[in-house]
């Protein structure tokens, strides 16, 4: 090994030089071994495809029940991780019905689109974090430095989309395993102690169909599509703080119907579960009568619900509000006050103060909006014990699931000017979950054996 670093320090000495007197010396040293190794890398990986043989099996051979008969052999150009890499490998091609040409050696290294899984994990890995435009030019400073066979949008959206297909495919894999075979899955971080679940839902706008105006423009409307959003956590005990907190979280997203969702869910918790039947589960969202009507469906037989804390301050707020006006000393006066009620757990003591204020209300619009609250909070009271679920350690808020909306899917999906097309979103929903949860190279592998 000293010899080979002996022989590529001189080899760089000779294409660029070697001085270092200060620290721009040092970094423009740096910067260039980093264009030397790639331009390394890639005459190397040029030289590893030569060896690995050309998918040569045969004239004939069978597959999926078709006859391929060998045709030649087929030379193109792949994007690697280090650069673009000349391939050669047999080509096949069946006459029957759903056959077409078929590359065996494609097939085998899960090659399907004129790029490597290096590349496609790598460059999906920058793509799932920051725009594209921005994380291409990352991708390209560490991987493309001298600036040449640099990878187009268009390819990295292609490189994308089948990333996230793979990774839809795999998640409803899981559900089938779950639902229908009823196949226990394999434990990841699971959680010995108390597991919080929370869920919730936020907009995403989709790009509408392509139609054209009276002038002949073309013009793709915009559209609003709920996105259902899923958090399954470990708790954790801030002595400091004397608070519970979530910790260690992975999450699911889909666009899909409620129930559909909940499935999904469901199977997250199953993998995260030391053991589900006997875990107790705490189950925290905010008011939405979809989500409480489905997490008592998944529920275990020890499970605890809660309605966010701060959810239901905010309908406090609302109420001082429209009583006292924003911000007034009569709205501080009855916020902190209120606040405090809740906290700790006397929601009953509550609704007699706002059943006081109701009846004695002197506009019609007053004590329907009063009635409204109360509806809320006697419709949630039974989520409402903050006294007790606090002694027992547990969490009061879901910033957890509201924190993921937020970073998950609008940190990446949400930006100025950003639509999605249906699969698109879809695709890098699937993409944001599978990093955050911190699965993106076992789930990328996991797909990779459906290339063939």
């Amino acid at each position: 090994m000293d010899s080979l670093v002996a022989q590529i320090v001189e080899n760089f000495k000779a294409a660029y030089g070697l001085k270092i007197s200060d620290g721009n010396d040092l970094f423009l040293t740096e910067r260039n071994m980093l264009e030397f190794l790639m331009k390394l890398g890639r005459q190397a990986m040029g030289k590893v495809f030569y060896g690995i043989g050309n998918g040569y099996e045969g004239a004939v051979l069978r597959r999926k029940e078709r006859k391929y008969r060998f045709i030649g052999y087929r030379t193109t150009s792949l994007h690697g991780l280090f650069g673009m890499i000349d391939y050669r490998r047999a080509y096949y091609f069946s006459d029957e019905q759903g056959g077409g040409g078929y590359f065996p050696l494609d097939a085998k290294l899960g090659i399907q689109k004129r790029h490597t899984p290096g590349c496609q994990y790598f460059l999906c890995s920058f793509t799932g974090r920051e725009a594209y435009e921005k994380s291409l030019q990352r991708f390209h400073e560490i991987f493309r430095p001298d600036g040449t066979e640099l990878i187009s949008m268009r390819k990295s959206l292609d490189m994308d989309a089948e990333v996230g297909k793979g990774l839809q495919r795999l998640r409803q894999q899981e559900i089938t395993q779950v639902f229908q075979t009823g196949q226990p899955l394999e434990k990841e971080n699971p959680i010995a102690g108390v597991m919080a679940v929370s869920a919730d839902a936020t907009k995403l706008r989709e790009r509408g169909e392509e139609v054209r105006t009276a002038e002949g423009k073309k013009n793709y409307p915009s559209l609003w599509r709920d996105v259902k959003m899923g958090a399954v956590s470990a708790v954790g005990w801030d002595e400091k703080r004397q608070e519970a907190f979530c910790t260690t979280s992975s999450y699911v997203s889909g666009i899909e119907h409620a129930d559909l969702f909940l499935q999904r869910l469901t199977v997250e918790m199953q993998r995260r579960a030391a053991d589900l039947k006997n875990q107790h589960v705490v189950f925290l969202a905010d008011g939405a009568k979809w989500i409480w009507d489905r997490f008592t469906e998944i529920a275990p037989p020890r499970s605890t619900f809660i309605l966010d804390f701060f959810h239901a301050c905010e309908h406090v707020s609302e109420l001082c509000k429209q009583l006292h006006g924003e911000q007034t000393p009569e709205y501080w006066k009855y916020f902190k006050r209120w606040k405090a009620t809740l906290f700790a757990g006397n929601v009953q003591k509550l609704l007699h103060e706002l059943r006081q204020i109701r009846d004695t209300a002197k506009y019609r619009g007053h004590r329907d909006f009063i009635q409204g609250e109360i509806n809320y909070f006697t419709d949630n009271k039974d989520r409402m014990h903050y006294d007790r679920y606090r002694a027992c350690r547990l969490p009061i808020g879901s910033g957890t699931i509201e924190s993921a909306c937020k970073n998950v899917i609008g940190g990446r999906m949400k930006q100025g000017g950003m639509s999605w097309s249906e699969a698109g979103a879809d695709g890098m929903l699937q993409i944001r979950c599978s990093i955050a949860s911190g699965r993106l190279l076992q789930d990328f592998m996991a797909t990779l054996d459906w290339a063939a």
